[in-house]
């Protein structure tokens, strides 16, 4: 019995990081079972911290480096202005040429919501990666496999995929706020003279089209509720 307990705890304590992560899913598992959502999702976003943390300083230094941010500032960044421009002239019905800083606001949850897939779709290439190589490695020498689960990149693509669930709140969040990006977007690109209405501290106007603009009382709820929609004032002369 003494030599059992023994071979348990050498295990446990060789596979001790396996042991806690089996644990803490099959917590999860009861969790959502038990309809305490929220709950599961604070366990799961702890185990998804605890899983990112080996290589934080790895994903520090690829988020500062010269090829992410031109990547963000010339591709993403564009990208998201596109998107956003598009998705305001069809969804509001207004013309694209009377957005200016409207697209630009935008681009911000767009760019985020970008972001995400690419670190999603990243991730699901490097954990295939690490398929790929588990299936081939009966070609490959014990010392050559040592090296590979040794190295850096097998440590970042194992645990890569962590990084997707702890940018959900981000993503939720982006979500959420959207309908007041938007007010804002659109807010930016109004003006206090127009031919939609007569010239009001208290209103801005952005035109939709030749019929009609939106207008924008300035109070407290000019970014918590939707913009009127009237009459243009030079339509009704």
């Amino acid at each position: 019995m003494k030599k059992i307990s023994i071979v348990i705890l050498t295990w446990l304590h060789t596979k001790r990081r396996g042991v806690i992560e089996f644990l803490a899913y099959v917590i999860l598992f009861i969790l959502l079972m038990k309809n305490h959502i929220y709950t599961a999702s604070i366990l799961m976003f702890l185990i998804s911290l605890k899983g990112v943390y080996p290589i934080r300083k790895k994903l520090i230094k690829i988020t500062k480096s010269a090829f992410v941010i031109k990547l963000y500032n010339i591709v993403i960044w564009f990208l998201s202005y596109i998107i956003s421009l598009k998705t305001l002239s069809y969804s509001i019905g207004i013309s694209e040429d009377k957005l200016k800083y409207a697209p630009v606001i935008m681009a911000v949850p767009v760019s985020i919501i970008i972001i995400y897939i690419l670190v999603a779709v990243i991730s699901m290439l490097m954990l295939l990666s690490l398929q790929v190589m588990a299936h081939l490695s009966f070609l490959m020498t014990s010392k050559l496999k040592e090296k590979i689960t040794n190295s850096e990149y097998y440590m970042f693509a194992s645990r890569l995929y962590y990084l997707i669930i702890l940018l959900i709140p981000f993503l939720v969040a982006t979500a959420y706020i959207s309908p007041y990006f938007i007010r804002l977007a659109l807010f930016s690109d109004s003006t206090f003279i127009s031919d939609c209405g007569v010239k009001d501290r208290s209103k801005t106007y952005i035109r939709i089209d030749d019929k009609s603009c939106l207008v924008f009382n300035l109070n407290w709820s000019v970014i918590n509720k939707d913009p009127e929609r009237i009459v243009s004032q030079a339509e009704k002369q």
